[in-house]
Formats: structure tokens, sequence, C-alpha cells
């Protein structure tokens, strides 16, 4: 992971250099905010970085403010080629070649393909196009505030599509531009009959008139008619993997529930700070009592080993294990550099997906012993398909509130009135941030303001951890917990990690999001901010 973030580093300095300074924004301190929040997507890759969207300011960008009508014929080369892709037929330009970097077929304008030997690069082109489900994931260009076009597709239920420019320099936010993208990058939709939604991507290079070459492309998209569709998440491929015994339970071991899986543990290894069972979050991290070992429980939404075992073939060291009631259940070992790695991925038969990770550290042993204990020790018990709780079930957070301190500073924002301790800074640029960082800490707080379009989903609320109605809201969750992604200096050591989402309007298409972390944040001041909070400002006239 730490090799990755100074990638990402590296890129975002190196993207900044060729753009020339931005006013008022410090690139260290964005490099590692980026990397902080970075989230990870299924996405066609063609040699490109996962983009992380930064919000900055509110005004929305317009890739053209006067665009001309469109010509009857577009400038498009007239031996264009049909292909099909994820329930999808389309044509791509003269030119374009298939090629496969992970396994999903591309095309792309000149692509380059490494030797098989060549393991620094991967298959990547100027200019490219390529099928994806879109699995949940919004539109860019809409989160970066660019217009929304619906179109009709034959044979679909619905479609929309929009841009974005993979670059700094927009008000509302940029794309971090990454080595396979080019200077314009359109997105469009397409729900099938069946529900799914599947995404096609055209990244552009050099080319004059984008937009248009975009639209042109849409217009060419019908639905396949006799589709392979994308695999959903009853098809596991673990079939063929070799199978990796379990063992009994130790006496010792102390055996627990998280979430509908049952587990056991050595009966000395302690819940580190702030994750335990008294709090219903979706993490749970226990420690052994020299430091040298970890397991990490988690509710995910995806099965990122079983899923890239799948699409790009067999991955090394990978094996299933037998676990009643599930319908995926596989280990994933690694041993490098005195350390272990063992990360455990369960999916229960229409129900909830887990990640078990068992981590040894400085040349730990016995985890192989321990592993095996730990698969024996896993079950499903009926809260893994029970669905979320219902809203009014959730423990209210009011007996949790404290008083802030009378020495913090009152902040407004778009309306919403908070109080927040005095390090605590929003730096020029940075919207809806505030935050501390002495080097060996660091304190975040960011707010996000969604007003949602009536096609769109409402913003949903977490299904555990506690409700919370402040003024102005009309319904809202609150957890606490922690993640070892707000580490520092050292990635394995947690630090806290707070959520709130509220709805302004009873219909959930109005709300605030609240995101407060950081290895020097605490659970005391989560609650002391979540106290001052007063939303009133933002929905009244």
């Amino acid at each position: 992971m730490k090799e990755q973030s100074d990638s990402l580093v590296t890129l975002i300095h190196d993207a900044a250099g060729q753009v020339g300074p931005v006013a008022g924004i410090d690139g260290e301190m964005m490099a590692r905010r980026a990397i902080r929040h970075e989230r990870t997507r299924r996405g066609v890759i063609g040699g490109a970085v996962a983009a992380a969207l930064l919000v900055l300011g509110a005004a929305g960008v317009a890739w053209f403010t006067e665009r001309p009508a469109l010509p009857a014929l577009l400038p498009w080369v007239q031996a264009s080629s049909e292909v099909r892709s994820d329930g999808l037929v389309f044509e791509v330009p003269d030119g374009y070649e298939e090629f496969n970097p992970v396994g999903d077929p591309m095309w792309g304008a000149d692509p380059v393909v490494p030797d098989e030997d060549d393991m620094e690069e991967v298959a990547h082109a100027a200019s490219w196009v390529a099928v994806a489900p879109a699995e949940d994931e919004p539109l860019a260009g809409e989160q970066a505030g660019n217009p929304v076009t619906e179109v009709d597709v034959p044979g679909a239920a619905a479609a929309r599509w929009s841009w974005y420019e993979p670059q700094y320099g927009s008000d509302s936010g940029y794309w971090q531009r990454g080595p396979g993208d080019g200077d314009f990058v359109g997105e469009l939709d397409v729900e099938l009959d069946t529900g799914t939604v599947v995404r096609l991507t055209m990244s552009l290079a050099d080319d004059e008139t984008p937009q248009d070459t975009f639209e042109r492309l849409v217009r060419t998209v019908r639905v396949d008619g006799d589709p392979a569709e994308p695999e959903g998440p009853g098809s596991t491929g673990q079939e063929d993997l070799p199978l990796l015994e379990s063992a009994d339970v130790p006496e010792s071991w102390e055996r627990g529930e998280f979430h509908g899986l049952a587990y056991a543990a050595p009966g000395d290894w302690a819940a580190a700070d702030g994750a335990s069972a008294e709090h219903p979050t979706d993490t749970l991290l226990l420690r052994r009592p020299d430091g040298k070992a970890e397991l990490q429980l988690a509710v995910v939404d995806r099965l990122d080993y079983l899923a890239a075992n799948r699409e790009a073939g067999p991955l090394p060291d990978f094996y299933r294990f037998e676990l009643a009631g599930a319908e995926a259940s596989t280990v994933l070992t690694e041993r490098f550099d005195g350390e272990y790695r063992a990360y455990i991925e369960v999916r229960a038969a229409g129900g909830s997906s887990y990640t078990v990770n068992l981590f040894g550290f400085d040349g730990a042993t016995g985890l192989d012993d321990d592993l095996a204990a730990l698969l024996g020790s896993l079950g499903l018990t009926g809260a893994s398909t029970d669905g979320p709780p219902a809203y009014d079930a959730l423990d209210p957070a009011d007996p949790l509130l404290q008083d802030p301190p009378s020495d913090w500073e009152p902040v407004t924002f778009e309306g919403l009135d908070l109080t927040l301790p005095r390090e605590l800074k929003s730096p020029e640029g940075m919207w809806g941030i505030w935050s501390s960082d002495s080097g060996d800490s660091w304190e975040e707080l960011a707010i996000t303001l969604w007003d949602v379009e009536g096609y769109d989903p409402p913003i949903q609320l977490a299904d555990y951890g506690y409700r919370y109605e402040p003024a102005g809201t009309t319904r809202g969750v609150v957890t606490v917990g922690t993640s070892t992604d707000t580490a520092v200096p050292e990635p394995g050591e947690p630090g806290f990690l707070g959520t709130a989402t509220f709805h302004l309007t009873a219909d959930g298409r109005r709300a605030v999001e609240i995101r407060y972390e950081g290895s020097g944040a605490t659970e005391e001041r989560w609650w002391q901010i979540l106290a001052s909070l007063d939303a009133a400002g933002l929905t009244s006239p």
C-alpha cells in the first residue's frame, strides 16, 4: 500500500508540474488527501490509473458553452467495425484494434502491447473504448458538475451519458489524470432489461471535436439480442480452486459473531481501540498481545480477489474452503519479507459479503495453524441473510452526545452551523474540508452536500450505527469505527473514523454527509462536533 501511495503522490506532483501551479493549493497536502480518500472501482484500465475526485467548489463546468448543431454527417471514419461486449453492440472507429490488458476486451488506436515477460507495463492505447459493469458508481462527469443527457438506446430500459476532462483546472472539481487517460472521457450508462447497468467508456486524446466523436459512438449503441451477460455475483468461479483444509478450534479461543458471521480468535487477542462489539460498525480489528499479528473483519460490497481470479485468470496461492450456507468461500495467502497475509472472502447465499484478513508482522510464527483454526471457526448465522434493521430499531445517538469545549470556534458552511476545534482549518481552495496536520498525526473533517435529481436514487443511510436528527434534518445515521487507511506513520495502526449522513428532505434527495477521521481524531471529539450541528440554514428559504 505504501508503494502505491508513493506512486500516487509522484503522479499528482508530475501532473501539477505539467499544468502549472494552481493558486491557493498545497500540492503535498493535496496528494496526501487524495491517498486518504482513495476509493476502488472496477474500471476499464488500458494503462489508466483509478481517478480520485476532489471537490473544490460549487460552480459547474462546461465543455462547450455554445456548441454548434451537429452536422448531418460527422467526420467519422467510413470503415467502422461493429463489436460486442457486456450485452452491448456498437461500432468502433477504423483502426481501433482489440486488446486485453486485464482479461476484458478493449479497442484502441495503435495499442501498445508489451511482451509477456514485461511485468512493468500493461497494454494501453492513447484513445480507447471499453465496456464494464457500472457497479452503482455515478457518472464521473455528473460528479464533476457536467450535464447528463438521457438518450434512447435500442433494447435498453434506460440510458444516459456525461463526460469529464481528466486534468486539473475546473472550479467544481478535477479528475487526477492517469497515463492512460486522454484529453476527454465520455461515459454512457445503459440499463438492460435485467436491471444490470453497463458502462461504455471512450477516452480520446488529441481529438479536435471529442464530444462530437463520443456522441457519434453513442448513436451506434444497441443492446445485444443474444448477449453474454456480465457475470453476476452468483457465478463465483471457485469450483476449480484447490481445497484448503480447516482445523478444529482450540478450547482457549473465544467465539463471537460479526453481522451474521460466526468466528473465533485466540482468547488473549484484544479489540483495538474504538473497534469492539460495543459499536455497531462494519469493521472489527483484533490484535495479538505482542502486536505481531492481527485479525480484521469487515462487511463489504464486493469480493475483490474472487472477482480478480474470475476476470484476470488464476491467482497464485488462492484456495477454496468449505463453509455451509456460503456461495463463495476463498482464501488467498502471501508471504514476503518476513510478513504473512491471508485474505479470506465469504459471501452468504443470497446475503452479506465479508472479508476476514489474518496478518502477521516481524516474522510472526504459527499463523498457518491459526489460519486453519480460523477457517474451521467460521459459520453463517441467520443475520447474514436477514437484511438491514429498520431505522427506528437503531440505538439513538442522543445519550452519547457531548457539549463541545468553550474554546472551539463556530463555523458556517453553506447554511450548516457547527463548532470545531481551533486547530482544524479550511485550507484555501479546499471546499468543505477542515484539517490539521502536525506530521506525526492529522485530523480531517469533510462535508458533502447532495441535491439529487429525480431520475437518481435518493442518498442512502447506513443500516448500522446510531440514529440522530439534528435541527433541520428529517433523519440521519452516525457511525463510529476505525480505519487502517488513516494511520500515520504505520499503516497497521488504526485511526478513528466517524461518518454521518443526514436527510434534509423526507425523500432523501437533499442530504449532507460528514466524515471525520485521522490518527489524531477521537470519538469524544466526534460526538462533540455532532452535538453542535444545526442544519436549519440548509433547508430554510
